[in-house]
């Protein structure tokens, strides 16, 4: 199923930049929703809150990230674990650029709508 989910989003992903029909639809002065303001406070989450780490084990993970270490060995399940929970709250709002650029086109068809309503 990982498998089926990758080769979807990828397919998804170069539709988006790399096929001529699609990619002209990409409205640059509409999209001005900075994903930096979604991704910034995710992986900050993802560092604090995570049932598998206290707060001193946060520390210690933040020094080998700013020492950059090689001997990052330094427990490769901890990087895969702030990884996996920052993908799960980057999921939670990765739908939020586009409920702001629906707002802002005023321009909303049903297959749009029903997509948005089925997200949750």
């Amino acid at each position: 199923m990982k498998l089926v989910f990758l080769g979807s989003s990828g397919t998804i992903i170069y539709y988006m930049r790399f096929h001529r029909v699609v990619r002209t639809t990409y409205d640059r002065e509409q999209d001005t929703f900075r994903a930096w303001f979604l991704i910034g406070p995710c992986l900050l989450l993802a560092l604090l809150i995570n049932g598998e780490f206290t707060p001193i084990e946060v520390c210690r993970i933040a020094t080998v990230f700013v020492i950059c270490q090689p001997s990052m060995r330094a427990d490769n399940c901890t990087v895969l674990q702030i990884l996996w929970t920052f993908s799960l709250y980057l999921e939670a709002v990765a739908i939020l650029p586009q409920l702001v650029l629906l707002q802002r086109t005023q321009n909303i068809d049903n297959l749009t709508g029903n997509y948005i309503l089925l997200l949750g």
